[in-house]
């Protein structure tokens, strides 16, 4: 062969080489940029390769799936098919495809991704189980679940299948089921965190508080830095009346957390339980601070105030909850009760009446109404809430008593007897004397 054509192959060769050379470079570089949530480092690794071999398939689905991490959901999708076009038997594109394409709720493109990754490997059980999660998306449960025993036949250890196939089998309120399947979980993997998480959730709607924080705590032993998880068992040990329990948790999360404006306001509503009023006005201070908008955390500090004989400050921040969210009725509600306390009876009655129209089926708001009106001896009209209540709830003996007491002053005798006599036979002992005396 000639001398220089030999000499033309070695070069070319050797270009070749240190081209592949800086390709495998980029890309793993590329990687481990990826790896570190270094998503712009990464893209730029991607693209070069890309300029340099535009047939890549592994550099558009690295770029899909970092595009995917900046959750640029429709370039992702881009991306993933640019690599099936370039390497249609890359299984790994379409199970992430179909994943983009459940995020945009195209529901009909991911089946068609999950099925064409099960036709290249029907052995692979996270399409099972993400075909079985889709299919929860859309509220087809037992079809999901058929998907989620598939992947665990595959994988006995496939954990996700078990987590999923509980939250379909307890959106059908077979909660004693689900907690079966997490109860397997356990058994094969004794350590995994969101097994105990999950049973702790199934037990809470069962309404066996004491396994579920039993699980909580489970749960915390393995991931003891869990937010969402101390958060969990502090709002239960709230439900459950342990106040100290609660607030200790709590705390543990804004330890964790110092940003955290949800953990502050919930410490404030378990204090607010003890009471300890002032460390109440502190902890939505934070929460405020943190969230401005935090409409919530201004009704219950302005509740602390109130307590406090602040009512200044109390008025200032159930206005702010109001401007925030004008469909507040607690809101209105607490700024009643603050203004009573100045005396302000018009402007009382005026915010129980916004609270009312936010929530009409609300009696015990008609019925604070209804005595503030009596009290001022506007008697038809707390009569007229009286009987709202009474079409609300007809058999309150109490809402009866007060009626019939208004109807004595009015001067309607005959109406007022007929609610001493329905209240009497309600079992009440006190409309007796009433009926002896005002209706014989």
């Amino acid at each position: 062969m000639n001398k220089l054509i030999l000499v033309a192959l070695f070069l070319y060769s050797n270009f070749v080489l240190k081209g592949q050379n800086n390709i495998d470079s980029l890309f793993k570089d590329g990687i481990l940029a990826l790896s570190a949530n270094q998503f712009d480092k990464a893209l730029t690794n991607f693209n070069q390769i890309i300029n340099l071999q535009p047939s890549n398939a592994d550099a558009y689905y690295n770029r899909g799936i970092t595009y995917s991490k900046k959750n640029n959901i429709n370039p992702a999708i881009e991306n993933y098919s640019k690599a099936i076009e370039y390497n249609p038997k890359k299984i790994e594109a379409y199970i992430n495809r179909g994943s983009a394409y459940c995020e945009l709720k195209n529901y009909k493109q991911a089946l068609q991704d999950y099925d064409n990754a099960l036709l290249l490997n029907s052995e692979m059980p996270e399409i099972y189980n993400n075909r079985g999660y889709l299919f929860s998306l859309q509220n087809s449960h037992k079809e999901a679940i058929q998907d989620f025993d598939k992947a665990i036949k595959i994988n006995k250890k496939y954990f996700k299948a078990y987590i999923n196939k509980a939250f379909s089998l307890s959106t059908m309120s077979e909660h004693l089921f689900a907690i079966e399947v997490l109860n397997e979980l356990i058994y094969l993997n004794p350590d995994n965190a969101a097994a105990y998480v999950n049973r702790a959730s199934e037990y809470k709607l069962l309404n066996n508080l004491k396994n579920s924080i039993c699980d909580y705590d489970k749960a915390l032993i393995l991931e003891p830095r869990d937010e969402n998880v101390l958060f969990l068992r502090a709002v239960l040990h709230d439900e459950l009346g342990d106040d100290i329990e609660a607030i200790e948790d709590f705390s543990a999360i804004i330890k964790l957390n110092p940003f955290n404006a949800q953990a502050y306001y919930h410490r404030a509503l378990a204090e607010y339980d003890i009471p300890n009023y002032k460390a109440v006005v502190d902890d939505c201070s934070s929460a405020i601070q943190l969230k401005s908008d935090y409409w919530e955390a201004f009704i219950i500090r302005g509740n602390a105030f109130d307590f406090l004989n602040k009512y200044e400050d109390a008025l200032k921040d159930y206005n702010k909850a109001i401007e925030l969210n004008p469909r507040a009725n607690d809101a209105f509600e607490q700024r009643a009760i603050a203004r009573l306390s100045k005396n302000d009876i018009s402007g009382a009655l005026s915010d129980f009446s916004k609270a009312i129209i936010i929530n009409p089926g609300n009696f015990n708001l008609i019925e604070k109404r209804a005595n503030l009106r009596a009290a001022t001896k506007d008697y038809k009209a707390a009569i007229e809430d009286y009987s709202k209540i009474l079409e609300l709830t007809p058999n309150s003996f109490k809402i009866l008593l007060a009626r019939a007491e208004l109807l004595i002053l009015i001067g309607k005798k005959e109406q007022a007897c007929m609610d001493y006599r329905k209240a009497e036979a309600l079992g009440n002992g006190a409309a007796l004397s009433k009926i002896i005396f005002y209706c014989n």
